[in-house]
């Protein structure tokens, strides 16, 4: 488990790296003579992402547009775990259960989006 979060980590800070940084490479020519170099420069993919806090911004966007079908489907599986469970009490326990930890998990990601909305509001006003 400490390997898969250390490539995690190592390969977010690659991306990062990659991301926001612009790259020179000079290239010499074998030929005898007068070298030439020719310039190569590695662009940002990314035109909308200038910065950590637009990057985040856009992760934070994505992860909120896939969560909240998760959100809805857990909801409706609470239901149907509801419906049949006819009565009984360790299932309907069980259903209850889960539409609890659909509705907390649909409150912290409008709370995360909520939150990163007030930042970004308080911190361009200054």
């Amino acid at each position: 488990m400490k390997k898969i979060i250390y490539l995690i980590k190592f390969y977010l800070l690659l991306v990062i790296i990659t991301i926001f940084t612009r790259v020179s490479f000079a290239a010499a020519d074998e030929t005898p003579g007068a070298p030439e170099i020719q310039t190569v420069t590695l662009d940002n993919p990314l035109k909308n992402v200038s910065s950590i806090e637009a990057l985040l911004v856009a992760i934070l966007n994505i992860v909120e547009i896939l969560m909240i079908p998760v959100i809805v489907f857990f909801i409706i599986l609470a239901g149907f775990k509801y419906v049949t469970a006819r009565g009984n009490t360790t299932e309907v326990e069980e259903a209850t259960r889960a539409l609890t930890y659909a509705v907390i998990g649909g409150v912290l990601v409008l709370a995360a989006v909520a939150i990163s909305k007030i930042i970004q509001t308080t911190v361009s006003a200054f």
